[in-house]
């Protein structure tokens, strides 16, 4: 299951000390409210103090709002990765090899994925649900901060950062190992031929 430790994807995209957080980040929730499928582009860039060098990879994120999260990695090899209803799907077509295994969103090992289902469906209560988040905006920026509620010795640590009133454009997630993952994203893309590119993922991530 440790390929499913950097599924990690988005959207585009708690509880707070302060009591005007609480309020905000439920208009920013409104704001990124959509039932539309959409593509978004990504880098990723992963280290660990193991690695000589950083890892590098690139691709798409998509959605279908609320039950299909598909991440298509380009760069350094294709592979595909999903969440669709309650499955995990991963596939690697030049192996030819594909995994399934159920998806528990209250599960410690799929808490920095849960919190992409949360954001991009805008399911704030499921944030609660799940994380300590500290919400702030400074300069039109606002930042969540996120920590596993169910263990709060956990070192895993997520941070998303986005412009005031827009889904996320980075996000920053802290393994328990060490390794950190690091996403910039951009160039979203709502056209019909998004959704007819995401059934055909979504058919070939459930082949066998």
């Amino acid at each position: 299951m440790c390929i499913f430790n950097y599924l990690l994807f988005v959207s585009f995209f708690l509880v707070s000390p302060y009591s005007y957080a609480g309020e905000s980040l439920s208009q920013l929730m409104k704001q990124l409210k959509s039932d539309s499928a959409f593509q978004i582009s990504y880098k990723e860039t992963r280290t660990l103090e193991l690695m000589d060098k950083p890892w590098y990879g690139n691709g798409y994120l998509y959605s279908i709002p609320p039950n299909i999260m598909i991440r298509e990695q380009l760069q350094p090899k294709r592979l595909l990765m999903g969440i669709i209803d309650d499955k995990l799907f991963y596939f690697d077509p030049e192996n030819n090899r594909h995994f399934e295994d159920d998806f528990d969103i209250e599960s410690p090992r799929t808490l920095s994925i849960a919190v992409f289902k949360a954001l991009i469906n805008a399911d704030e209560s499921l944030l609660h649900r799940l994380y300590t988040v500290d919400y702030s905006t400074v300069n039109k920026i606002w930042t969540m901060d996120l920590k596993p509620k169910q263990d709060p010795d956990s070192s895993l640590n997520i941070k998303v950062f986005g412009v005031e009133g827009q889904p996320a454009n980075r996000f920053e997630i802290t393994q328990e190992e060490g390794e950190v993952s690091e996403f910039e994203l951009q160039n979203k893309n709502k056209s019909l031929a998004i959704k007819v590119k995401i059934e055909q993922l979504s058919q070939t991530l459930q082949r066998k």
